[in-house]
């Protein structure tokens, strides 16, 4: 009996080997009928005991389409398969959804049972010059929508690297109390610190918040401007909703910029002022609303392992 992993390969999936050694395969049918082929480099290690499946094509974000790692190990006395799933990016023809079912279509044809990777998922969104950067991590977006990741749709849990322990549960707890966080809690903090700046135009004074000094207070100002402005746009389009965090609901990619600017309040992407939990204006304290449950949760968030242990009961979504 042959132990490579490529023992499967011509029996269940149709790839064609290229002229030049390279692969290729018909990806998922689109809704007008028609597949695109996808062309793969596989590499071999360990005598075919490892094997790196890596398309050629790259999505708009400049990464592979689909590139993973699936190895024979040894568990028990049992051989098994078990695979690494380095990336996933949706290109001009295939959505990372269509990419991610097909990957789960090939890795269950290879009789692979486990399957990790790590969830660092974007957006690119347009964001005001204050911001600059544009890739937009979507992983507490996606569960602020739903209560979902990307990769949970798809069978992944959250596992603590330390203590193997599934976070799916905490994680939605520290949601939901999120979704607590009134209007009112907001606005107060955001709207006092713009009546600061009011008064404070022409005072070039350091500021001391929470024993953390923000030396540059021109640049705070603009911060805290941008974080204003955004507030004011998503407060009068979304107000309808019963608290700002469940607004989330209408999040969309191409609405991205409409929650993110006032979500740096809680330092989602720009970090400089991520010591800071509170802030003195006009000599009231303002705790940033739940700042400590968002930042465990970005913790739990980027502690944690995505694993799908359950690769064998996905659904046969497309026949290859």
């Amino acid at each position: 009996m042959s132990n490579s992993i490529l023992d499967p390969w011509n029996e269940t999936i149709d790839f064609n080997i290229m002229n030049n050694g390279n692969y290729s395969i018909y990806g998922p049918l689109k809704s007008n009928q028609t597949r695109d082929s996808i062309k793969f480099v596989i590499s071999n290690k360990n005598n075919n005991r490892t094997i790196n499946i890596s398309s050629l094509e790259r999505g708009s974000s400049g990464f592979k389409i689909i590139d993973m790692i699936i190895k024979k190990i040894n568990i028990n006395n049992k051989e098994c398969n078990v695979a690494h799933l380095e990336n996933i990016s949706k290109s001009n023809n295939y959505s990372g959804s269509e990419l991610m079912l097909l990957v789960l279509q090939l890795l269950h044809r290879f009789n692979v049972k486990k399957c990790s990777l790590k969830d660092a998922s974007f957006y690119e969104c347009e964001r005001n010059n204050f911001f600059k950067q544009t890739e937009i991590p979507i992983k507490i977006l996606k569960l602020l929508k739903n209560g979902n990741t990307f990769y949970s749709y798809f069978g992944f849990n959250p596992i603590d690297k330390t203590t193997k322990k599934n976070r799916l549960n905490d994680i939605r707890c520290l949601i939901g109390k999120l979704y607590t966080i009134t209007w009112i809690e907001l606005d107060n903090i955001i709207v006092a610190g713009n009546n600061e700046i009011k008064k404070t135009e022409n005072n070039g004074r350091n500021m001391n918040y929470n024993r953390f000094e923000i030396r540059n207070i021109n640049k705070w100002k603009k911060y805290w401007i941008s974080i204003y402005n955004s507030w004011t746009k998503f407060k009068n389009k979304y107000s309808s909703s019963t608290t700002p965090f469940r607004a989330f609901t209408w999040f969309k990619e191409e609405n991205c910029s409409d929650f993110i600017g006032w979500l740096e309040l809680y330092s989602y992407t720009f970090i400089n002022y991520n010591k800071i939990y509170f802030y003195k204006f006009a000599g009231i304290n303002y705790e940033i609303p739940m700042i400590r449950v968002f930042n465990q949760l970005k913790e739990i968030l980027n502690n944690v392992e995505w694993i799908n242990n359950n690769i064998y009961a996905q659904p046969d979504t497309f026949r290859l």
